[in-house]
């Protein structure tokens, strides 16, 4: 999507296909472990995009900004990611609201989703280094209330999930037998989920949501933490609002990690790291 359609291919077509073949050889240097030449290649990249706002295409600066801060993070540089997603969710609702205004539904639908990524992205990597916010739960399966106080001493991990979320539902044999090699080792699983079908409903609507919730948690044999939260503002606090989201509190109680976890290369090294740490 171009956040202005009314401008020339000669215009546009040297800064879209400078920034996209940027992303491409940074991405290739991060698999060679050359973290800092793609910190660069993107840093340039950055440039040309912000000297030339218009003239990108607004889908390539949300990848630009989420590959440059998620490269910050891997050298460790957790200010520059912060000060980077800040300034980048700043543009993007920027240019979300004039798409709001003056787009077509297409082009509306695709400005919110981008400018969602990287806001909650930002909030993700503002997480990092902080002691995490307390859990809001209003229904708890497999097991009773607990706060993360309760915890503390263990690894944390908390998943985010819905039952309509095909990659969480994948996800759930992963953290099954994630549960049963690293909880000797100190890890709590708490899966958080909350109403959606029936969010705003009846208490009948919303008792046959649990149901659903309870017998996915039955289907897949899980033995952790299950919470169901009373409305969306965990997942706003924790920026988990795009599904699966995972994030990791160590046993001091400080978020480590926040992201999509999986097949992610920092989630295992970061949790190795939790997982050999004492208080």
């Amino acid at each position: 999507m171009s956040v202005e359609p009314e401008v020339s291919t000669e215009q546009t077509i040297a800064p879209q296909v400078h920034v996209a073949a940027s992303l491409d050889i940074a991405a290739g240097l991060q698999r060679a472990g050359k973290l800092g030449e793609a910190a660069t290649e993107l840093e340039s990249a950055l440039a040309r995009a912000r000297a030339t706002p218009y003239e990108i295409e607004f889908q390539t600066r949300i990848r630009l900004g989420m590959a440059l801060s998620d490269t910050y993070l891997s050298l460790n540089r957790v200010a520059d990611a912060r000060a980077l997603l800040t300034d980048e969710a700043a543009f993007a609702e920027k240019i979300s609201q004039i798409m709001q205004a003056t787009g077509t539904p297409a082009q509306r639908r695709a400005a919110t989703s981008g400018y969602l990524q990287i806001r909650d992205r930002a909030t993700q990597v503002t997480l990092i280094g902080e002691s995490a916010p307390a859990l809001s739960v209003k229904t708890w399966i497999n097991a009773g209330p607990v706060a993360l106080e309760e915890l503390r001493g263990r690894v944390i991990l908390l998943e985010f999930w819905a039952t309509w979320c095909k990659p969480c539902q994948e996800m759930f044999p992963k953290l099954k037998k994630l549960h049963q090699q690293t909880g000797p080792r100190g890890l709590e699983i708490v899966a958080v989920t909350r109403h959606y079908m029936a969010y705003g409903g009846t208490e009948q609507s919303m008792q046959e949501e649990l149901q659903l919730m309870r017998a996915m948690v039955t289907e897949h044999g899980l033995s952790f933490r299950v919470g169901v939260a009373p409305d969306e503002r965990m997942q706003t606090i924790y920026g988990a609002n795009g599904l699966p989201t995972c994030v990791l509190i160590d046993r001091n109680g400080v978020v480590r990690y926040a992201g999509p976890g999986g097949e992610d290369r920092g989630f295992d090294a970061t949790l190795d790291q939790c997982l050999n740490e004492s208080i």
